[in-house]
Protein backbone atom coordinates (compact mmCIF):
# COMPACT_ATOMS: atom_id res chain seq x y z
CA UNK A 1 0.00 0.00 0.00
CA UNK A 2 2.86 2.81 0.73
CA UNK A 3 4.73 2.11 -2.64
CA UNK A 4 1.20 2.18 -4.32
CA UNK A 5 0.37 5.33 -2.56
CA UNK A 6 3.84 6.71 -3.08
CA UNK A 7 3.82 5.91 -6.48
CA UNK A 8 0.50 8.10 -6.87
CA UNK A 9 2.43 10.84 -5.14
CA UNK A 10 5.07 10.95 -7.22
CA UNK A 11 2.73 10.96 -10.85
CA UNK A 12 0.73 13.64 -9.16
CA UNK A 13 3.64 15.59 -8.22
CA UNK A 14 4.71 15.09 -11.75
CA UNK A 15 1.52 15.81 -13.53
CA UNK A 16 1.28 19.12 -12.01
CA UNK A 17 5.48 19.95 -13.04
CA UNK A 18 4.19 20.34 -16.71
CA UNK A 19 3.44 23.47 -17.85
CA UNK A 20 5.00 25.17 -14.84
CA UNK A 21 8.12 27.64 -14.17
CA UNK A 22 10.81 25.88 -11.82
CA UNK A 23 13.65 27.94 -10.78
CA UNK A 24 16.27 25.00 -11.98
CA UNK A 25 14.72 24.76 -15.30
CA UNK A 26 16.29 27.29 -18.08
CA UNK A 27 14.01 29.15 -19.64
CA UNK A 28 12.31 28.50 -22.96
CA UNK A 29 14.06 29.83 -26.12
CA UNK A 30 12.92 32.47 -27.64
CA UNK A 31 11.98 30.57 -30.35
CA UNK A 32 9.85 27.81 -28.63
CA UNK A 33 7.84 30.64 -27.55
CA UNK A 34 7.27 32.20 -31.14
CA UNK A 35 6.57 28.15 -32.20
CA UNK A 36 4.24 27.76 -29.20
CA UNK A 37 2.63 31.06 -30.10
CA UNK A 38 1.94 30.44 -33.59
CA UNK A 39 0.59 27.03 -32.98
CA UNK A 40 -1.95 28.48 -30.40
CA UNK A 41 -0.28 26.91 -27.57
CA UNK A 42 -0.18 28.70 -24.60
CA UNK A 43 3.16 30.20 -23.48
CA UNK A 44 5.53 30.16 -21.78
CA UNK A 45 4.46 27.21 -20.24
CA UNK A 46 7.31 24.58 -20.31
CA UNK A 47 6.73 21.37 -21.50
CA UNK A 48 3.20 21.94 -22.23
CA UNK A 49 0.99 21.58 -25.97
CA UNK A 50 -1.35 19.65 -26.00
CA UNK A 51 -1.55 17.88 -22.68
CA UNK A 52 -0.25 14.73 -24.04
CA UNK A 53 2.58 14.35 -22.20
CA UNK A 54 1.22 15.12 -19.16
CA UNK A 55 -1.90 12.60 -19.73
CA UNK A 56 1.08 10.27 -20.65
CA UNK A 57 2.32 9.81 -17.01
CA UNK A 58 1.58 6.77 -15.08
CA UNK A 59 2.77 4.57 -12.55
CA UNK A 60 3.03 0.52 -11.91
CA UNK A 61 3.31 -1.40 -8.64
CA UNK A 62 4.27 -4.79 -8.66
CA UNK A 63 5.35 -6.31 -5.21
CA UNK A 64 7.35 -4.37 -3.46
CA UNK A 65 8.45 -2.36 -6.23
CA UNK A 66 7.19 0.81 -8.28
CA UNK A 67 7.89 3.34 -11.17
CA UNK A 68 6.00 6.27 -12.60
CA UNK A 69 7.11 7.75 -16.04
CA UNK A 70 5.89 7.89 -19.20
CA UNK A 71 5.84 5.70 -22.50
CA UNK A 72 6.47 8.75 -24.68
CA UNK A 73 10.08 9.23 -26.73
CA UNK A 74 10.45 12.76 -25.98
CA UNK A 75 9.43 11.96 -22.08
CA UNK A 76 13.56 11.06 -21.88
CA UNK A 77 14.24 13.72 -23.70
CA UNK A 78 12.88 16.14 -21.90
CA UNK A 79 13.67 14.90 -18.30
CA UNK A 80 17.79 14.55 -19.44
CA UNK A 81 17.79 17.01 -21.82
CA UNK A 82 19.71 16.67 -25.08
CA UNK A 83 22.31 18.50 -27.05
CA UNK A 84 20.21 20.86 -28.60
CA UNK A 85 18.25 21.62 -25.12
CA UNK A 86 18.35 21.45 -21.45
CA UNK A 87 17.45 19.15 -18.81
CA UNK A 88 13.47 19.91 -17.77
CA UNK A 89 13.29 16.96 -14.85
CA UNK A 90 9.77 16.51 -13.99
CA UNK A 91 9.70 13.08 -13.22
CA UNK A 92 13.07 12.78 -10.92
CA UNK A 93 12.51 16.28 -9.68
CA UNK A 94 8.93 14.93 -8.24
CA UNK A 95 10.61 11.79 -6.66
CA UNK A 96 12.86 14.13 -4.67
CA UNK A 97 10.38 16.49 -4.20
CA UNK A 98 7.92 14.15 -2.52
CA UNK A 99 10.89 11.96 -0.41
CA UNK A 100 10.24 13.30 3.07
CA UNK A 101 6.48 13.22 2.60
CA UNK A 102 6.76 9.60 1.98
CA UNK A 103 9.52 8.71 4.28
CA UNK A 104 6.64 9.83 6.37
CA UNK A 105 4.04 7.89 5.52
CA UNK A 106 6.06 4.70 5.29
CA UNK A 107 7.35 5.57 9.00
CA UNK A 108 3.96 5.86 10.15
CA UNK A 109 2.76 3.01 8.64
CA UNK A 110 5.58 1.08 10.69
CA UNK A 111 4.66 2.34 13.55
CA UNK A 112 1.35 1.21 13.08
CA UNK A 113 2.02 -2.02 12.24
CA UNK A 114 4.34 -2.31 15.35
CA UNK A 115 2.05 -0.84 17.40
CA UNK A 116 -0.55 -3.61 16.43
CA UNK A 117 -2.71 -1.12 14.48
CA UNK A 118 -3.09 -0.62 10.89
CA UNK A 119 -3.61 -3.09 8.17
CA UNK A 120 -1.19 -5.31 8.42
CA UNK A 121 -1.17 -5.45 12.33
CA UNK A 122 -1.95 -8.80 12.38
CA UNK A 123 0.68 -10.13 10.48
CA UNK A 124 2.84 -7.94 12.47
CA UNK A 125 2.10 -9.28 15.85
CA UNK A 126 2.20 -12.70 13.88
CA UNK A 127 5.73 -12.64 12.64
CA UNK A 128 6.51 -10.84 16.58
CA UNK A 129 5.48 -13.80 18.12
CA UNK A 130 7.40 -16.12 15.69
CA UNK A 131 10.23 -14.21 16.16
CA UNK A 132 9.80 -14.48 19.88
CA UNK A 133 9.50 -18.23 20.03
CA UNK A 134 12.38 -18.71 17.89
CA UNK A 135 14.57 -16.62 20.20
CA UNK A 136 13.28 -18.99 23.03
CA UNK A 137 14.51 -21.93 21.36
CA UNK A 138 18.01 -20.70 20.49
CA UNK A 139 18.24 -19.77 24.02
CA UNK A 140 17.25 -23.05 24.87
CA UNK A 141 19.48 -24.74 22.73
CA UNK A 142 22.36 -22.86 23.79
CA UNK A 143 21.40 -23.63 27.30
CA UNK A 144 21.33 -27.51 26.61
CA UNK A 145 25.16 -26.85 24.29
CA UNK A 146 26.47 -25.30 27.38
CA UNK A 147 25.29 -27.55 29.70
CA UNK A 148 26.83 -30.65 27.70
CA UNK A 149 29.93 -29.23 27.18
CA UNK A 150 30.04 -28.76 31.12
CA UNK A 151 29.42 -32.64 31.43
CA UNK A 152 31.92 -33.28 28.86
CA UNK A 153 34.56 -31.14 30.88
CA UNK A 154 33.38 -33.03 34.24
CA UNK A 155 33.60 -36.61 32.29
CA UNK A 156 36.35 -35.90 30.59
Amino acid sequence: MIIKRACEIVEKKAKGAIGKDHELWAPLAPSTISDKQAHGFPTPKPLLRTGELRDSIEHTVSGLEGAVGSNLDRALWLEMGTSKMPPRSFLRSSAISAEDRIRRMAAAATVAALSGHGRHASDVRELLHLLHRAGDALKELGEDLLHLDDEESENG
